[in-house]
């Protein structure tokens, strides 16, 4: 990954990099929330309709429908409509693969 970053951002201006940084801060603000994670989690496996991750959120339709629109914004899930029913997938696995490092690398200072 360390060379993936480098190429993409290698010739990049100062000024262009500060842009970069306000996306990349802003994409971290839409995985700063525990819903959004514990959302990320249930659908990592697989695609999931709403009434689903409500289930394995154990949260509000509303809530978890309001957090699924943002992760769908920033990109980070996909969406498709099958009748009445609305299913999300993930969009990206590199965010996945980031946020299954992040809990496991926590995870090891919780016993």
């Amino acid at each position: 990954m360390k060379a993936r970053v480098q190429k993409a951002t290698k010739n990049l201006s100062p000024k262009q990099m500060e842009k970069v940084f306000l996306k990349v801060a802003a994409y971290f603000s839409v995985l700063s929330e525990p819903t959004r994670l514990r959302i990320m989690y249930a659908i990592c496996a697989g695609e999931k309709s709403v009434s689903e991750v409500v289930e394995m959120c154990s949260s509000s339709q509303a809530n978890v429908s309001r957090h699924l629109l943002a992760l769908h914004k920033a990109g980070i899930l996909l969406r498709r409509k099958e009748g009445v029913t609305v299913y999300y997938s993930i969009a990206d696995n590199a965010t996945v693969e980031m946020c299954q490092s992040v809990c496991a690398k926590i995870a090891e200072g919780i016993h």
